[in-house]
């Protein structure tokens, strides 16, 4: 099916709604197509309907900024023509279309991708191509297909059946296969034969688009900007973490979201205050985890072991396997320690409900790194990177909880996953985790 039948029912469908909604606000007929035609014009000018393979924060992004434009537009001309009679229906429209517009054009993408797909080739087979293969799976609104990958030398952490083809066999591949773009996914730094100019050449004119991760990915990524200077690329790396405006602003989310999440507290503690209590235990666990700037607090979190459960965790410490898995994760999958209502509130996330308690206090934020025990910073962390990572609070999520929690076995990549957090972050980023986070609770992915 072609993309611009995709299009035109985008339009039509988002046509009737916005005639629906807007016929139950009685907004005036000449001034219902005029406005109609701005909306349409926006839409076209933010690329709603170019179905490209954006994720889904990148089009919250966008719709955000489209109807904030629109209902801005609708109300100056509202007050010039009709002295805000109509004003409230355009606020409406504007609220209601920006999770509309998200949710039909997913729905688009999901239902029709093997029309919309992009089929791509991969060039390297390290750490770097790995992780994109990652979020491929993860993002399946990207609409990225992958053909394989090109083997160019060094590390391959790819598995074998799903290597295309070595290097100087990619034109040929190509020739043979249909294949819309090629990502470079190569750090330059393992780059020795084959050199991003080299690839650059060959490929010219042989396919559609041509895409590199360059070597900054990780380190400062979502607050850059690239500058074409005079022939050379400039890539401007802006750390927001310290904006004393931007962190009142986060303060204020913080509280703000925090009675609304007390609130969810007081009906659990009604729901589940008999069950946690069974084995005589308190209803909350305190324990003391590292703050900002290295300072201990007390977490709070519903209590999901037994009472006795230090004395039982000594005694599985002598199983050497046990103990090897706790001290990688300081967690264990099949642990005899939690409760019956407790394992529920674990794969369920509700344990972490108390922790709104510590946000309002101040101890904690909605988002930051993990909020670790002295333990993990001895023997993780060290001094350094400790101050690095606790320059700021700890959050009940952040970059590790939504993207796999749990899953993510290797340390090294949970620390790695805080410090990006920190280089990056942003107020924008900081409800885009929110939104992944909830994602992966509904999905209960990852938690135990």
């Amino acid at each position: 099916m072609p993309r611009i039948f995709l299009k035109i029912l985008i339009i039509s469908v988002q046509f009737l709604c916005y005639f629906f909604v807007s016929n139950l606000f009685k907004i005036d007929s000449q001034f219902l197509f005029y406005s109609y035609f701005i909306y349409l014009a926006l839409n076209l000018s933010k690329g709603t309907y170019s179905l490209k393979n954006n994720l889904v924060w990148e089009d919250l992004n966008k719709q955000l900024q489209l109807h904030g434009e629109f209902f801005a537009v609708a109300a100056i001309t509202d007050f010039v023509f009709f002295d805000f009679i109509h004003i409230w229906g355009y606020l409406f429209i504007s609220l209601l279309f920006i999770f509309f517009n998200i949710f039909f054009i997913n729905f688009i993408k999901n239902h029709f991708w093997r029309y919309l797909k992009k089929r791509i080739l991969v060039i390297g087979t390290g750490d770097t191509a790995k992780q994109f293969r990652k979020l491929i799976k993860i993002h399946h609104s990207s609409l990225y297909e992958i053909m394989g990958f090109v083997y160019v030398g060094g590390d391959q952490n790819i598995p074998q059946e799903q290597i295309a083809c070595s290097y100087e066999e990619i034109l040929d591949f190509i020739k043979i296969n249909s294949v819309d773009e090629v990502i470079v996914a190569l750090p330059s730094a393992n780059l020795k034969d084959v050199s991003w100019r080299k690839i650059s050449d060959d490929l010219d004119g042989k396919i559609k688009k041509l895409k590199f991760i360059p070597d900054s990915s990780g380190i400062f990524n979502l607050n850059s900007q690239i500058q074409d200077y005079d022939g050379l690329l400039l890539i401007t790396a802006t750390k927001q973490i310290h904006s004393k405006f931007r962190n009142v602003i986060k303060r204020i989310m913080d509280i703000l979201l925090s009675f609304a999440g007390l609130f969810l507290l007081g009906i659990l503690i009604l729901i589940f205050f008999k069950k946690i209590k069974k084995d005589g235990g308190p209803i909350f666990f305190k324990h003391s985890r590292i703050g900002r700037d290295l300072k201990e607090f007390k977490i709070y979190k519903f209590r999901t072991m037994y009472v006795d459960a230090e004395e039982r965790l000594q005694e599985m410490l002598k199983d050497e396997k046990k103990r090897e898995e706790y001290y990688n994760n300081f967690k264990l999958k099949d642990d005899p320690r939690i409760t019956p209502i407790g394992k529920f509130l674990r794969e369920s996330s509700l344990e972490e409900f108390p922790q709104f308690i510590n946000v309002l206090k101040g101890e904690m934020s909605l988002v930051g790194p993990r909020p670790i025990v002295k333990k993990e910073l001895e023997m993780y962390y060290g001094g350094e990177i400790g101050k690095k990572v606790f320059q700021i609070k700890p959050g009940i999520t952040g970059m590790w909880q939504s993207h796999g929690r749990s899953d993510v076995e290797d340390y090294g990549e949970r620390i790695a996953s805080d410090l990006y957090y920190i280089r990056n972050w942003s107020l924008w980023l900081d409800i885009v985790l929110l939104l992944q986070t909830i994602k992966y609770v509904l999905n209960r992915k990852g938690a135990y």
